[in-house]
């Protein structure tokens, strides 16, 4: 920058455009600003101090409304018109500049935002607008000021100061159009540009509304002020002084922003980066190798599906218009990770990608708001992911198991290596198991490859708490994590973890590279603005009055402590609106504002009673409606128990069985499976002693010991025994196995509402596929026992009706189908019950040629065999599942079709789905169920007239 402060210019020889616009035609799109017009008029001082003559300066303005008329006062005192910062002012003004003069001077303040195209930066206009986005694109103007023209050669030395944000924008908003610049020929002479900019890529610069200016543009004018009165100011001091302000760590809690600044000897010549120190430039990411392309490509849109499924419901902080909009505000709360404390940053996303490596924790107290946040910053992310970038991956920590001592880590690196295998393996496993990959081997290369961003929700619910590391499941779980992200193929691994802890911990969470934030208490003004939009007439009314008093005190107010998270105010809101409240107003009021001892406990204890009765009576949710609420209460503590007894957040159809107690259930699964197979064993028996359908003729001969059981027919006899013994061994060990098959559990899961809504046609051919598996496989089985039995026609009748009646009632009407243990996937069972008919058909051949029946028979009795036990093995979960539904519906524990209950909990609000499952929305709901005391539920019976069910609707009234 030797040549741009080489020699003073004279004053008279110095031209300056001065830009400030505050408001824009779209105001709800591009906020209102106070600053950047006050800004201008500030540099426009300086340079009349500077005697710059006032003809020389161009000063264009969109000021806001009430600093209109006194920026027209403080022109009119310099000498200096103020004119609109329109579009053609503005392009008029750099386009009619006089080149015989020597310097530029080019202040520039309002909104700025890069395009990710192109990753230019743009300088809004005042005319943009949402629909017409207009702006001037800096490198253009840039590159016009150093072109050729043979009358004006003199302006080649020229200073910019833009003090603008440099947010990227996202994929769904419009690209500014840019007002284009004539551009020429490069010029011979070198042409001197500097630039300072306010903030680097990515980042925003932070306007102070109260005072109406930056602290960027605080920093430029205090050195300016404070320098030589000749002009160009030194450029390399005034670098120094602003990059030294921003990034000096004693000045760390005040640093919102990075100034950058450029110096260009031509357009085409080098340029240095003299950003802060501060913050490190984050690593260019290689490309994925070919063969997962795809793969990261499936696991993107599933994520998305997955996280969108995981945060959507009809209830809790989105459950009235405006309580989504709470905005809670974090804060960093150390350094180690090169961000300053309290760094302030416009979204999530922005404050994120100012993060080196991507690695963050967000702790807070239950209810702040981290699930929130970290779920927003996966959906920014997917939203705006580039294809070299990993994939974000939203996983609960609560599933995360202890390593078994062989992998635990012994202070050698190869314990640690084993750790992080382990750790490896089982985000693995949690991909395969919410559905976000296909297989285990793609699964273990994107693991390894660093191809997924791990959001990890709930570090605290891990089984133990942290203590030293290493100690502990939880702090196995750190430790893993830590050698994760510094382990591998060398990416950078980002990661995302979420913990409930406060500024009073002395413990740092999370792995020890990564930037923590605190989530913030909700200020008086949130507060107050969730309650105008989510309780009508708090505003107005007069019941609200005492309340409204009381937050009038601001942080010395009793309520704002009682309402200073979005949970809590959720659970104020809730109770008290919908069609049936279930805390009066005045009683809300009294309980937010009293004080005494244990008015806080008071006061959230009912709230949380109040939760799931107001969820029954609210009126958005649409059909299924929930049953009453002391029931949807029970059923729901029944469910929190559950979880609680087996350390565990997921709520999956396949394993609610186990409520209803496990070898109970086996035990009875058992007996059905023994009742069945004895059913078709004695057809069997009997048919290889007097032929198909000669039961009773044989059933008398073996009583009255008239029976010829020797040479084949004996044969037949002892080889229907042998199978006889093997399949009833079969189904009594299937029917008290510990676990289902496992594909029963590891197909796909669809939800109830899923499953039956949508265009009839892109559903019918599921069910018909799947109709006729149940239908087919049963129907033949018992149409085959009892052709053995009483013959052809008995057969194919008693088969047919059995058939179509369970195929229609269990698939199209009951909808009792694999869906609810946890799979459907018709193409998948069909391919293992061909396979067990044609095992089943060579088996049967060739056995029924031992004994001297005909092939041909062997082959058709052997493929309905193969066929049914096939289908049978996949049954199993399903069986179990309906066994364990019908006792507990029996005893009133949960509703026989728990899977339409856990959709209405969803859609409620007080569930939430996550892959394959579902989870309890807000952890201190689910503590506070699984609290309550086990009360024993009425049996639940059929009333045999209507003069009792009328009866028990008059005992136990039914809320609709």
């Amino acid at each position: 920058m030797d040549r741009l402060n080489a020699e003073p210019v004279d004053p008279a020889r110095v031209t300056a455009v001065l830009v400030g616009i505050e408001v824009y035609a779209d105001g709800d799109w591009y906020g209102e600003l106070r600053g950047p017009a006050r800004d201008a008029l500030r540099f426009a001082e300086w340079l009349r101090a500077r005697d710059v003559p006032a003809e020389n300066i161009t000063l264009l303005l969109a000021p806001t409304p009430d600093f209109a008329a006194e920026a027209d006062v403080r022109a009119a005192f310099l000498g200096v018109s103020v004119r609109p910062a329109t579009a053609d002012l503005v392009r008029k003004a750099f386009t009619g500049l006089d080149r015989n003069r020597q310097l530029l001077f080019t202040y520039w303040g309002g909104h700025g935002v890069i395009a990710p195209s192109t990753m230019r930066r743009h300088l809004v206009l005042s005319e943009s607008t949402e629909r017409d986005p207009q702006s001037v694109l800096f490198d253009d103007l840039r590159r016009y000021l150093a072109c050729e023209d043979e009358e004006h050669l003199d302006l080649t030395r020229q200073i910019f100061i833009i003090d603008t944000c440099g947010w990227y924008l996202k994929r769904r908003e419009r690209e500014p159009v840019p007002r284009l610049f004539p551009q020429g020929e490069l010029a011979d002479k070198e042409v001197d540009q500097y630039v300072l900019f306010a903030s680097r890529d990515g980042q925003g610069a932070i306007n102070d509304s109260g005072l109406g200016t930056t602290e960027f543009a605080q920093q430029v004018l205090g050195h300016l002020h404070s320098g030589p009165r000749v002009l160009p100011p030194d450029v390399e001091e005034l670098t120094r002084r602003v990059d030294g302000y921003f990034s000096a760590p004693v000045r760390a809690t005040d640093v919102t922003q990075t100034p950058v600044s450029i110096h260009t000897r031509s357009y085409a010549g080098s340029e240095r980066d003299l950003g802060s120190p501060f913050l490190r430039e984050r690593r260019v990411l290689p490309v994925a190798p070919i063969h997962l392309r795809d793969a990261l490509g499936r696991l993107h849109e599933r994520s998305t599906h997955h996280i969108g499924r995981f945060a959507l419901s009809r209830s809790g902080i989105g459950a009235h218009a405006g309580l989504h909009a709470i905005n809670v505000g974090y804060t960093t709360v150390d350094m180690k990770a090169g961000v300053p404390k309290r760094a302030a940053y416009a979204t999530v996303r922005h404050f994120y990608d100012a993060i080196p490596d991507g690695r963050l924790v967000v702790r807070g107290p239950a209810g702040s708001g981290k699930t929130v946040l970290a779920v927003h910053l996966a959906t920014e992310l997917l939203e705006n992911r580039a294809k070299d970038e990993p994939v974000p991956v939203l996983l609960t920590l609560v599933n995360w198991r202890t390593p078994p001592p062989e992998s635990r880590p012994d202070g050698s690196q190869a314990g640690y290596d084993r750790l992080v295998r382990h750790f490896e393996g089982w985000l693995a496993g949690q991909l395969l198991t919410q559905k976000l990959c296909d297989d285990a081997q793609t699964a273990r290369e994107l693991v390894e490859g660093r191809w997924l961003l791990p959001v990890l929700d709930g570090l605290d619910e891990v089984h133990a708490p942290r203590e030293a590391e290493g100690d502990g499941s939880a702090g196995y779980l750190v430790a893993a994590i830590d050698r994760y992200l510094t382990a591998g193929s060398g990416r950078p691994a980002p990661v995302v973890v979420t913990v409930r802890g406060t500024g009073d911990d002395e413990s740092r969470p999370g792995p020890s590279s990564a930037c923590v934030v605190e989530m913030q208490r909700l200020s008086v003004p949130e507060i107050v603005g969730a309650l105008t939009d989510g309780v009508p007439g708090y505003p107005t009314d007069e019941e609200w009055e005492a309340l409204r008093a009381d937050l009038r005190l601001g942080e010395g107010s009793t309520a704002v402590r009682r309402l200073d998270s979005p949970w809590k105010v959720v659970l104020a809101v809730k109770a008290v609106t919908g069609p049936r409240p279930q805390v009066p107003v005045p009683e809300l009021v009294h309980a937010l504002v009293r004080t005494g001892d244990g008015a806080d406990e008071a006061l959230h204890e009912r709230l949380l009673a109040a939760f799931v009765p107001a969820a029954c009576a609210d009126a958005v949710v649409a059909e299924p409606r929930p049953p009453d609420a002391p029931t949807a209460v029970r059923w729901l503590a029944q469910l929190a128990r559950h979880l609680g007894r087996h350390t565990s957040e997921d709520l999956t159809l396949s394993r609610l069985w186990v409520i209803a107690g496990e070898r109970r259930v086996r035990t009875v699964q058992a007996v059905a499976h023994v009742v069945i197979v004895l059913f078709f064993c004695v057809a069997c028996l009997l048919a290889a002693v007097g032929g198909p359908g000669q039961a009773a003729a044989t059933a008398g001969q073996l009583i009255d010991g008239t029976a010829d059981l020797s040479g084949a027919t004996g044969r037949r006899l002892w080889a229907a025994a042998a199978f006889s013994v093997v399949v009833t061994v079969a189904a009594a060990a299937t029917g008290m196995a510990h676990r289902t098959w496992v594909p029963v559990v590891k197909r796909r899961t669809r939800g109830l509402r899923e499953r039956f809504e949508g265009p009839k046609r892109s559903r019918l051919p599921l069910s018909i596929l799947s109709g006729l598996e149940i239908g087919g496989a049963i129907g033949l089985a018992f149409g085959l026992g009892t052709f053995l039995l009483f013959g052809p026609l008995a057969g194919l009748v008693v088969g047919g009706v059995i058939g179509v009646a369970l195929g229609y009632g269990m698939e199209a009407k009951v909808g009792l189908d694999r869906t609810l243990s946890g799979n459907f996937f018709p193409a998948y069972y069909w391919m293992w019950d061909g396979l067990g008919l044609l095992a089943g058909a060579v088996t049967g051949s060739l056995v029924f040629r031992l004994v001297g029946y005909a092939p041909l028979s062997g082959a058709a009795f052997g493929a309905a065999v193969g066929f049914f036990a096939a289908f049978a093995v996949g049954l199993i979960g399903w069986l179990r599942y309906v066994i364990a539904m019908t006792m507990m519906k029996r005893r009133n524990l949960l509703p026989w079709k728990v899977a339409a209950f856990l959709d209405w909990g969803h859609r409620a609000g007080v569930l939430r789905v996550h892959g394959v499952s579902w989870q309890f929305r807000h952890a201190e709901l689910q503590n506070w169920l699984a609290a309550q005391a086990e009360e024993r539920p009425p049996r639940s019976r059929p009333a045999s007239s209507g003069r009792l069910r009328g009866l028990r609707e008059r005992v136990v009234p039914r809320v609709e």
